[in-house]
């Protein structure tokens, strides 16, 4: 399959919303080329749908290409299953697909990603791969290894005295990075000196 760049169309507004809403309500769609009517298969009228859904909201849309896997040969994942495997949240990864990042399916109106495709996006991000996504912890559970309350934890990440890394706005933590925090408060500790916190 050849593929086309991505093209971009802004959202519709005023009028040409309302007048296409309106036709979109009556779920009779119908697609005219060059005045010749053709019935759409299920899964394309259902996209064509959504795009026009779309505009009508005033979003903007970009179309691009997708390479179809042979049926059957690969897994698709939700966008939770998705998140969940790549170790990032669910607002991070849709942003990765709408932006094109990570290559989306639609079955009807519900986003689709191949595992291979995650996998992927993974090897290409070293520090984002599995592995090192199970290392990473939340600020709580960052707060609760540290035996410290979150707000303190919070501070010290913000003062960059233990390093932080996002998933999308979200907060994360090397259990590596806490535990050298831990042992540098250890040795202050038992040098005498004032501990932190």
């Amino acid at each position: 399959m050849t593929q086309h760049p991505p093209t971009t169309t802004p959202g519709l507004d005023g009028r040409d919303a309302e007048r296409l809403a309106q036709a979109l309500a009556s779920r009779d769609v119908t697609v005219f080329v060059d005045g010749t009517s053709l019935r759409l298969p299920e899964g394309a009228r259902d996209a064509v749908v959504d795009l026009l859904s779309r505009l009508t909201r005033g979003e903007s849309v970009t179309v691009s290409s997708a390479r179809q896997p042979p049926t059957g040969s690969e897994e698709l994942l939700t966008t939770s299953q998705a998140a969940a495997l790549a170790g990032i949240s669910h607002t991070y990864l849709r942003n990765l697909t709408s932006e094109g990042v990570i290559p989306v399916q639609y079955r009807g109106s519900h986003r689709r990603i191949r595992r291979s495709d995650i996998q992927t996006w993974l090897a290409r991000h070293g520090d984002d791969s599995a592995d090192a996504a199970a290392e990473l912890l939340t600020t709580s559970q960052a707060a609760a290894l540290a035996g410290i309350s979150h707000t303190y934890l919070r501070n010290l990440t913000s003062e960059g005295v233990i390093p932080v890394q996002y998933r999308g706005s979200h907060r994360r933590i090397r259990r590596s990075d806490v535990q050298t925090w831990l042992a540098g408060r250890q040795r202050d500790d038992a040098g005498g000196a004032p501990a932190a916190g």
